[in-house]
């Protein structure tokens, strides 16, 4: 049996356990919030499925800490594909697409039931959907596995 964890960005070692009749299992490690205008993590989620995008703050449009996730919102206007909540406790939705043309390392998978903190926001996934929480605020949102939003 070999499980596999991650050590850093770059690297990765594996642990060899022989008879444990459990299935192999990869830890990724949790990024840590990095004030660099600019700088963001993205996820996928499993519950629901879309893309997210967890910054600790943003140079364009100036909006700092935020969470922009994208999918098919059932609250959304017609077109707009994302919800971007700001630390400050701003929500709304907007028409764009978050960029993933340009060589990046593979995006991290939220596995339900599981808590990370991920660039200054703690985020639970969950079997019903997924919350993040601002560390500092306490502002954030919800999106539920029905697509459903509920900022707070």
């Amino acid at each position: 049996m070999i499980f596999e964890s991650s050590s850093g960005p770059a690297g990765s070692r594996k642990i060899a356990l022989a008879g444990l009749g459990v299935a192999a299992l990869t830890f990724a490690p949790l990024a840590n919030a990095d004030p660099t205008a600019g700088h963001d993590a993205k996820v996928n989620t499993q519950t629901p499925r879309m893309l997210c995008e967890i910054g600790s703050d943003d140079a364009d449009p100036g909006i700092g800490p935020n969470v922009i996730c994208q999918g098919s919102f059932v609250q959304a206007p017609a077109d707009d594909d994302q919800a971007f909540v700001t630390a400050s406790g701003q929500f709304n939705y907007r028409s764009a697409n978050i960029g993933i043309g340009y060589n990046h390392a593979a995006f991290d998978t939220l596995v339900p039931g599981q808590t990370y903190h991920i660039q200054g926001w703690t985020v639970v996934a969950g079997g019903n959907g997924i919350t993040f929480t601002n560390d500092d605020t306490g502002h954030g949102m919800t999106v539920g596995s029905d697509q459903s939003v509920k900022p707070y």
